[in-house]
Order: C-alpha cells, then sequence, then structure tokens
C-alpha cells in the first residue's frame, strides 16, 4: 500500500487530496509516465523504424485535455451557476499550475544561463525566451516559424491550451446548454477530421517528430493545437454531463482494465503507416473519451489498487512538467560519464518520479497555500 506523508489537513484545504474518480486519476498517471517514457534520453534511438515503440505517446496530451475538461466540469460547474467569479477560477487554476511549472523553470536556469553564456543561440532571442518562460508566456520567434513555444521545456505548450481551454469553459462552456454544447464538440470534432486529413492548420508538419495528429507545440502548428484542445477539453465537459444524467451501472473490474490496456497499447505501439491518421483520429475521437467514461464508472475497492492509483493522479502532472529538465540533467551527467546506453533512460523514468514526489510534497503543496493565501483579496 503507498502512503504519501502529505498533510492530510494542508491538502484538504487546498482540495488536492478530494479525489474522486480514482480510476481517473490512475489513468493519468499512465498516460504521464508513457509521455516520459517517449522523452527518456537514450531509449529509443533503436526503435524499429518510424512506427517505434512510445511513437503515440505524444497522443496523451489528448487524454489529458478530455480528462481535465471532466473533471473540471464536475468541480466547477455548478459554483459557476452560483455565481463564481471567473477571476476566481482562473486564479485557482494558475495556483495549480504554475508552482511546478515555475520549480521546473528554476531548475533549468543552470542550462539556459550556461547556453546564454556561450552565445547559442542569439543571446537575445534567448533573453526574451528566459522572461517569458518566467512568466509562463510562449516566447515570440518571427524568425523561426518552426520554434517551440516554449523553447526550455517544450512540454509546456499543453499548459497554455489548457488554460486558453479554462478561460473559455469560465466564460461561456459552463453556462452552455448540453445541445449547444453537442453542436460545439461536434463542430471541432468535424474540424479535427478535415484539417488533419488536408494537412491544414499545420497538422502533418511533424509527423516525424511529434506525430499525424502532433500540432500545437510549435508557432507554424499553433492552429492543429487549437483544434485539438477545442475537441478533447470539451468533450470532456460533455462526457460528465452525460455521466452525471445517464446513471450508469458502475464498471466492472474487466471493463476498467481493458480500458487501461487498449490506452496503454495505443500510446505505446504505433500505427502502421497507412493507417496512423485514421487510427491516431479514432482513439481520440472514440477510445479515449469511451475509456474515460468506463474507468469514471470504476471505483476501485479500498487497498493497495486505489491508493496506486490516486499517487499516479497525485504525481502526474510532476512528472509531466519536470521531465524535460530532470531528463536534461540525467542525460547531461551520462554524457559526462561516457554513457550512451537505453539503460539510462529507464533509469531516467524512476529518477523523474522521485523528482516529482518530492516536488509534490515539498514544493507545490506548500507555495499552492501560500499563493491562495496572498491571493485571496484578488479572488
Amino acid at each position: 500500500m503507498v502512503n504519501l506523508p502529505i498533510p492530510a489537513a494542508h491538502t484538504a484545504t487546498i482540495q488536492f487530496a478530494e479525489r474522486t474518480f480514482v480510476a481517473l486519476d490512475g489513468l493519468r498517471g499512465v498516460a504521464a509516465i508513457m509521455v516520459a517514457l517517449r522523452h527518456a534520453p537514450f531509449l529509443w534511438e533503436g526503435a524499429p523504424g518510424p512506427t517505434g515503440w512510445m511513437r503515440n505517446g505524444y497522443l496523451a496530451v489528448d487524454l489529458f485535455f478530455v480528462l481535465s475538461g471532466f473533471v473540471l466540469e464536475h468541480a466547477y460547474r455548478k459554483r459557476f451557476l452560483q455565481g463564481m467569479p471567473v477571476r476566481s477560477f482562473m486564479l485557482a487554476r494558475v495556483q495549480r499550475l504554475y508552482p511546478l511549472y515555475a520549480l521546473a523553470f528554476i531548475l533549468s536556469l543552470p542550462f539556459l544561463l550556461g547556453q546564454l553564456a556561450d552565445g547559442v543561440p542569439d543571446s537575445v532571442q534567448r533573453t526574451l525566451g528566459l522572461l517569458c518562460s518566467a512568466l509562463m508566456l510562449p516566447t515570440p520567434n518571427a524568425a523561426y516559424p518552426d520554434a517551440d513555444l516554449y523553447p526550455f521545456n517544450f512540454a509546456a505548450w499543453s499548459l497554455l491550451f489548457e488554460l486558453a481551454a479554462n478561460l473559455l469553459f469560465a466564460v461561456f462552456g459552463a453556462r452552455l446548454g448540453t445541445k449547444s454544447l453537442i453542436r460545439l464538440v461536434s463542430g471541432f470534432a468535424v474540424a479535427l477530421v478535415v484539417c488533419a486529413a488536408m494537412g491544414w492548420l499545420g497538422f502533418g508538419i511533424e509527423v516525424g517528430k511529434r506525430g499525424v495528429l502532433g500540432g500545437g507545440p510549435t508557432w507554424e502548428t499553433f492552429g492543429a493545437g487549437v483544434i485539438r484542445v477545442g475537441f478533447s477539453f470539451f468533450a470532456g465537459v460533455l462526457l460528465y454531463r452525460f455521466h452525471e444524467t445517464a446513471r450508469l451501472q458502475p464498471a466492472r473490474s474487466g471493463f476498467a482494465l481493458g480500458a487501461f490496456a487498449l490506452v496503454i497499447a495505443i500510446l505505446a505501439v504505433g500505427f502502421p503507416r497507412d493507417l496512423d491518421l485514421a487510427l491516431s483520429l479514432v482513439s481520440v475521437l472514440v477510445v479515449f473519451p469511451l475509456a474515460i467514461m468506463i474507468c469514471a464508472r470504476f471505483d476501485p475497492p479500498k487497498g493497495a489498487l486505489a491508493s496506486i492509483m490516486q499517487t499516479l493522479g497525485l504525481l502526474s502532472y510532476g512528472i509531466y512538467v519536470l521531465q524535460v529538465v530532470t531528463f536534461h540533467a540525467v542525460e547531461v551527467c551520462a554524457l559526462q560519464l561516457g554513457i550512451q546506453s537505453a539503460l539510462v533512460g529507464l533509469v531516467a523514468i524512476p529518477i523523474v518520479a522521485a523528482v516529482a514526489y518530492a516536488a509534490t510534497v515539498f514544493v507545490d503543496v506548500p507555495v499552492r497555500l501560500t499563493m491562495k493565501q496572498a491571493l485571496k483579496g484578488l479572488a
């Protein structure tokens, strides 16, 4: 049984331990680990061709967006209908996302300042990037349209789209009727299929690097990111409404484990080249929403399984946002020792999990409590 030494009073105060969808926590945690496996140093240099292992790990971001919409609809819709200000909601979301993002930025500074001192690349552009990154803003780079939005922590691009979707949800989404929401999600679904098939808005530009639906991390694929988050986040909102009103029977453990296994298989195993687009779209449009619906209906028995799922959910954000700097540090150490082995990548996974754990317990919780007190007057 996994027990995390996080003060119950503190976690309750910031709604950190109040998790009602335990299986969804586990699903989020597993997906975060799959993303980390995709990015681990030295691990996939020998992958068998362009459809090697972890090629679809990037699709975990779409899963995260659906999960976010589902959970936020559960947690906030009634509050919005009761008059919760948009400002209070957005402050709460910044409090949730910024502390560990800021920690990742601070931990990156030795590497970033070293690059700046070496003049690699343009020092003015890198200084601008440092300032934007510190403020959790994307870095403008007119000279290179293929530049990452967040060059110092490329995984952070999804946080920008997450906050943008959160703002739209706070302003419009929570007040949308279900029929209007169905039309909105359907419109985004059609746009996703058409734009991905036609290669519009940046889809298909980075097939070899990020996958056939891998738009969003760069300026030239920004539009693709808008479509991805637009469908997945509001599909999650719609799924929760269906979950709440349909009153389906609890899911059996076999169905929930099957949903877990299917999601893992999709993220782990690359699709055949000629079916990549079709199967990726089916995964995002159908499989992920169904898996979330099944897991939302599954309440694992209290004990080791439930504790593991809660722990995975607890660490998922830390794993995601701290993976880049952690892997970079591991890679630098390995190169200094003259080691370039896949074993380094395997060792890096528990290291990033340990870093995420320590950061969650000793940084995220107390900083969020401090931020909540400091910003109380602004809410």
